[in-house]
């Protein structure tokens, strides 16, 4: 504990108030992707923009705009599958994290940091045409020791944790028998989370355990011979506190409850656009925590069957 008030202190003195809810990584909401036919090789490019600058002390918003979080991530994800019931993703992603901190003397505080994050392997196999299941694994191949101005930057401001984690990954989707264009459909994320025993030289890290619930719905609507399908879903999202030296450390995890609103078009044969937005309608910290404000998600979606010999870009 008295590593923790001297971390605090000397190393934090504004970090503390400015905690991140969730590292900064966008890694457990956007892996798994959809499931496929045998022989089909997908690649999601999503570009991945989240923005905390709701100050909370529990579920109470403070009347303080000193502080601001972004991150900018390009997400590139690549899927194979390679029989009928079983498939492979590989998640990497190139983050970009900022952090803004405005005295009341009008000074300005600006740390980033960018570069490639932990790279997710996840197998995934699938029971039905309904059902998925994967574990995987969250390797650390991003930076965990970066600084600024030779200061080593505390560890939600780093491109990656420093640690190997566990995944498990559940999907289930089905269609209305009335309405076969309307689906719904649930996942269950959970993050079992591995120690960083590098951090700032020798002392250990590690971020709280995440689970991730999801359900939506989607359609599909034809209008003018374009495919739109709009989505809505729930996401709820528990992360753990976090651990310095093996204590709790202060002004870490929380309960949030996200609506995100979503459509995607059909532009050819083997090629999607998506876009999505994630807004918070429940937000409980540990302590007094920046939060989510807004996060807004779009990319491109390419399927190919490698067992056919033409498809139509």
């Amino acid at each position: 504990m008295m590593r923790i008030l001297l971390f605090s202190l000397i190393i934090l003195p504004t970090k503390l108030i400015a905690q991140c809810c969730s590292g900064g990584v966008p890694m457990s909401n956007n892996i798994g992707l959809p499931s496929a036919e045998k022989g089909v090789l997908q690649l999601n490019l999503n570009y991945d923009w989240n923005n905390l600058q709701n100050l909370k002390s529990e579920s109470s918003s403070l009347n303080d705009n000193s502080r601001q979080r972004e991150t900018h991530s390009l997400l590139f994800e690549l899927g194979y599958t390679i029989t009928d019931r079983f498939s492979v993703d590989l998640f990497v992603p190139f983050i970009r994290q900022e952090r803004t901190i405005t005295s009341s003397f009008g000074s300005i505080d600006f740390d980033k940091t960018q570069g490639l994050g932990d790279i997710v392997i996840l197998p995934k196999f699938s029971f039905t045409d309904k059902i998925t299941f994967g574990i995987g694994a969250k390797i650390p191949t991003g930076d965990s020791d970066r600084s600024d101005d030779g200061i080593t930057l505390v560890a939600d401001l780093q491109p990656g944790s420093g640690a190997l984690d566990g995944i498990l990954y559940f999907a289930y989707a089905n269609y209305l028998n009335t309405r076969p264009s309307l689906g719904y459909f649930g996942n269950v994320i959970f993050r079992a989370t591995g120690e960083n025993d590098s951090y700032f030289g020798s002392s250990t890290y590690q971020f709280g355990n995440e689970l991730q619930l999801i359900a939506g719905v989607s359609d599909r609507l034809i209008i003018s011979k374009l495919q739109i399908d709009p989505s809505l879903k729930l996401r709820y999202r528990e992360a753990g506190k976090d651990f310095f030296d093996e204590a709790e450390f202060p002004n870490s995890g929380g309960s949030f409850l996200f609506l995100n609103p979503g459509v995607s078009t059909v532009l050819s044969q083997a090629l999607s656009w998506q876009i999505n937005t994630s807004i918070p309608i429940y937000t409980f910290v540990d302590g007094t925590q920046l939060s989510p404000t807004i996060q807004v998600n779009t990319g491109l979606l390419f399927r190919m069957n490698l067992k056919q010999k033409d498809f139509e870009l």
